[in-house]
């Protein structure tokens, strides 16, 4: 980009002059077409009954067979051996935290650095999205002269809200309408966050790199100075840590908190150990070029996060960094109903992910062996769920529960073990340590809320090998106000400079 970012970024001509400090609002964008929303290969529904009948028939079998058994606890001797080193790696990401020392004191604001484009796709947010406008135009990644070094794109995906008009004025409230551009998405076109992020194409958008967030987000001023560390460190695809708000609202949303912060401790792992890390949705940060180069957003992806992450694997032999520092805050999902619709998105989105970009994952050059070790390890972990079912219906019918407990047993211990040693990052409101007991609580909380992935995979499977037509997206209802100081703390990555924010 030109010397002055701030030029670069004002708001596209479009025939018309804008009314003075006002976000400009394109016209509506040019739709996906409909062979994005291609019905579900035959293949891939065949090998998702396979998967889930197979598994589920081994699994029945091991409460029977010696020598199937054997197996079985081989495959869990294999998962508990490969957390350790993972859990261990964590601590020692290939980029740390910017300028952090023990006490957890931030760094000096970079005065220079990459400038960014940060694209909201989303739907009837009125709500919601207001905030995160705000805390867009309160980024302290300026250059000296205070110019934003940022833009912001707005995709309004056929709302009947209202959502692209309340978006335009929150950015002349905030004083970023020479920065910020609305892009209104509508007609008969493909449903689902990867669809609407293909309203612009990454050609047009201005910044060196792209973030991604999701309209309920909400970043401290610092959110997007913190990114610029990690890219300036080399990193050309970045995931931000996701924190979940109102988390001691429920026991819920507290679960789900836990649940990120065990997630961000798996894929620090891997990062560290050179293996493929993944994006995950809310937070995505990747380089403009690369993203162009490996073919911009697919409208039928169902979760366009773990998409992207195996395009760039395949193509150009990167892992994603976590940005341990960078702290994007969502609202949790607040019923059982909608958490259940939301898990078996996500479980039906990493089996296309497998099925689809698996194999040029396995077979590309730009990857070493480690790499293609974990990517296996890490996707194969989905044939477990089938597996411990039908141990558990082999128990019941047999009465020989032996297998099927070591099984549950496995399963628990080592999400509660990773759990535990990842709560290391959370505080008590006071900011100190958690205390042992509250620790040990949210731990065992965590592995009994990772069995919903028991249930939740299998109907995943289930869904996709019975799927005719093209994917369902599901959307998540948000719009609750929430603070991030509500919630579980803001761990001591969470202490540095800017903060989450607070209005």
């Amino acid at each position: 980009m030109p010397d002055d970012p701030a030029a670069v970024l004002d708001a596209p001509d479009t025939g018309q002059a804008p009314p003075t400090n006002a976000a400009v609002l394109l016209p509506e964008a040019a739709a996906a077409s409909d062979a994005d929303a291609a019905p579900t290969p035959v293949s891939w529904r065949l090998l998702a009954a396979g998967a889930l009948g197979g598994g589920f028939a081994l699994g029945y079998r091991s409460t029977t067979g010696a020598g199937t058994r054997g197996v079985v606890l081989a495959a869990v001797g294999g998962a508990l051996a490969s957390s350790a080193p993972m859990a261990w790696a964590s601590r020692r990401p290939p980029i740390e935290p910017r300028g952090h020392d023990a006490a957890g004191r931030g760094g000096d604001v970079l005065a220079t650095g990459p400038t960014f484009t940060v694209v909201v796709a989303c739907r009837d947010e009125a709500a919601v999205l207001p905030r995160l406008v705000r805390d867009i135009a309160g980024q302290d990644h300026r250059s000296d002269d205070g110019d934003p070094l940022f833009e912001l794109v707005v995709i309004d995906d056929r709302s009947l809200d209202g959502t692209a008009e309340v978006a335009a004025r929150a950015a002349v409230a905030a004083g970023i309408a020479a920065v910020t551009r609305v892009v209104r998405r509508d007609g008969d076109v493909p449903d689902g966050k990867g669809a609407a992020l293909t309203a612009l194409s990454p050609e047009a958008y201005r910044g060196d790199v792209v973030v991604v967030l999701d309209a309920d987000a909400r970043v401290g001023r610092d959110f997007l100075s913190s990114l610029a560390h990690y890219v300036d460190g080399g990193a050309r695809a970045v995931t931000a840590r996701r924190r979940i708000l109102d988390a001691r609202s429920s026991w819920l949303a507290g679960a789900q908190a836990d649940e990120q912060t065990l997630d961000g401790e798996l894929q620090r792992g891997r990062w560290a150990l050179g293996g493929l890390s993944e994006f995950r949705g809310n937070g995505i940060v990747v380089a403009r070029d690369l993203l162009l180069d490996v073919g911009g957003w697919r409208a039928q992806a169902l979760t366009e996060d773990l998409d992207l992450s195996s395009r760039i694997a395949a193509a150009h032999g990167i892992g994603v960094a976590w940005a341990l520092d960078a702290e994007v805050w969502e609202e949790p999902v607040r019923s059982w109903p909608a958490l259940w619709r939301q898990r078996v998105r996500w479980a039906e989105g990493a089996l296309r992910r497998l099925l689809e970009h698996g194999p040029a994952v396995v077979r590309s050059r730009r990857l070493g062996l480690r790499a293609k070790v974990d990517f296996a390890a890490y996707g194969g972990q989905i044939a477990a769920p089938p597996l411990i079912l039908g141990a558990v219906a082999g128990a019941v019918r047999r009465s020989r529960p032996g297998t099927a407990t070591a099984l549950v047993a496995a399963y628990a211990g080592v999400a509660g073990a990773l759990a535990w040693d990842a709560l290391r990052w959370e505080t008590a409101p006071t900011g100190d340590p958690l205390p042992g007991g509250e620790r040990r609580a949210r731990a065992a909380r965590a592995a009994a809320f990772g069995s919903l992935w028991l249930a939740a995979v299998p109907a995943a499977m289930w869904r996709l090998a019975a799927r005719r037509g093209a994917v369902v997206y599901d959307k998540m209802a948000h719009g609750r106000d929430a603070r991030p100081a509500d919630a579980h703390g803001a761990g001591r990555a969470g202490a540095h400079r800017g903060g989450a924010p607070v209005s």
